[in-house]
């Protein structure tokens, strides 16, 4: 929804344009067909600037869901490895569970061992409560003694053994018992430990998700951008047809009102004449067109300094020089900046006729793309100043002339502002021979 409307109005401000364009052809219209055509270079730099952003969105999408992908990896491993110690800890405490059952056993041996020996004690007591003196004095003979003397020695060190027997049966299981609650506290540990870890990578695939975001985020708004120039460029590309179709029908038009006169030979002479140059006329224009075409290298005469006045006084700060590097194409004007620029005046570089103003852009804030105004340039203004030469005002906040006006040498055109394709508030200065650009600097 949102990239449609963005789309929507694209195509309105497009409309905004042509209209003036189209209905106001003049003898100047023909700069304004190369002003389109190099309007539709930009836009081709513009779209190759944005091909390349969405072709590094998408390497750094493909970097981050490989990451992603393998921190996921590493969590199901370590869950894996919780779910083995959730198994170990719950094989130990049934361990746990068996020995407190042997312990259990263990003391109920015990109680009977003692109520074995209980019995043992009374039974002798009930037959008569003797003494072990008095079993042993007892004795009816020599022999009779020493029987009775062994007897009790045997029967005291079998209780000593049996009570002996059981402690050192509980005391082993219960050392059995404490090593398996020290193996169940240790898994445990490790447990907290794997959990730790997983809670640390789940913050990590968190992250990487919200930069995941930001980058599919970034992939859009660069597919939406490349749309949009291809909107605009297609529009400037119908406004050029139609300026060429104007003009065909017009020829046509002409030419069939000629053949339905019956004009005198004199007069047939003059109108001849006056085709002849028209058509020259028209020739010229469309040789400096496509000259327009040949790029920022190409030649359209030699340079002859007519003393241009600056286009900003008191502002002297080039932000972007003459044929700048822009990785995807060089810049073919000098911008003009400065601390406070916003809104200054823009004057004339030189006298001439306005071949095209425009004052439809209402983005005037800094901006990393294309708000689909003047082909880039935003509210612009461009002067022809005869002999091929013309000079282009771009990024204004206002403008204060109109097409087909004629200005005089520092007079005020407009005023400095950040409208169409611009990152900050500067003035876009142009230059061009025959519709070719070359360097302002040779001006001054």
């Amino acid at each position: 929804m949102k990239k449609s409307k963005r789309i929507l109005s694209v195509l309105l401000s497009a409309c905004i344009i042509s209209v003036p364009f189209i209905a106001g052809f003049t003898a100047e219209a023909e700069e304004s067909v190369s002003s389109l055509k190099q309007q539709l270079e930009e836009l081709e730099n513009q779209n190759q600037e944005y091909q390349n952003i969405l072709n590094e969105t998408q390497k750094n999408i493909n970097e981050k869901e490989e990451y992603n992908e393998a921190l996921v990896g590493k969590i199901e491993v370590l869950s894996e490895k919780i779910g083995v110690t959730h198994q170990s800890i719950d094989e130990l405490n049934v361990d746990i569970d068996n020995k407190q059952k042997e312990i259990e056993k263990g003391n109920e041996d015990i109680e009977e061992q003692i109520q074995t020996l209980c019995e043992r004690l009374r039974t002798i007591y009930m037959a008569g409560n003797a003494t072990d003196l008095e079993i042993i004095f007892g004795a009816k003979n020599f022999s009779d003694f020493i029987d009775k003397v062994q007897l009790i020695k045997t029967l005291s060190n079998y209780d000593k053994k049996l009570i002996n027997e059981v402690n050192g049966k509980l005391e082993k299981i219960n050392e059995q018992k404490m090593q398996l609650e020290d193996d169940k506290s240790e898994l445990e540990n490790q447990e907290a430990s794997l959990q730790t870890d997983i809670d640390d990578l789940n913050v990590l695939v968190e992250e990487n998700d919200a930069v995941l975001k930001s980058l599919y985020s970034s992939n859009a708004d660069a597919k939406d951008a490349l749309e949009i120039l291809e909107l605009e460029s297609q529009e400037i590309d119908n406004q050029i047809k139609a300026y060429y179709a104007a003009q065909e029908e017009a020829a046509a038009a002409k030419a069939a009102a000629e053949a339905a006169k019956k004009p005198q030979s004199n007069e047939s002479a003059d109108n001849g004449s006056s085709s002849q140059t028209s058509q020259g006329s028209s020739s010229d224009n469309n040789n400096s067109s496509n000259s327009g075409d040949n790029g920022n290298n190409s030649s359209g005469g030699d340079i002859t300094s007519s003393g241009y006045t600056w286009p900003v006084p008191g502002f002297y700060y080039l932000s972007s020089e003459w044929n700048e590097d822009r990785y995807t194409y060089n810049h073919g004007a000098i911008d003009i900046a400065g601390g406070g620029i916003m809104g200054a005046r823009v004057v004339a570089a030189d006298g001439g006729t306005v071949a095209y103003a425009y004052s439809g852009c209402p983005h005037n804030y800094p901006k990393n793309g294309s708000c689909g105004c003047g082909g880039g340039y935003g509210n612009y203004v461009m002067i022809d100043h005869g002999n091929g030469k013309i000079t282009i005002y771009a990024h204004l906040t206002s403008v204060a002339v109109s097409t087909g006006q004629y200005v005089s040498k520092g007079q005020t055109v407009g005023s400095v502002g950040t409208t169409g394709y611009s990152t900050g508030p500067h003035l876009h200065f142009e230059c061009r021979l025959n519709g070719v650009k070359y360097n302002p600097m040779l001006e001054f």
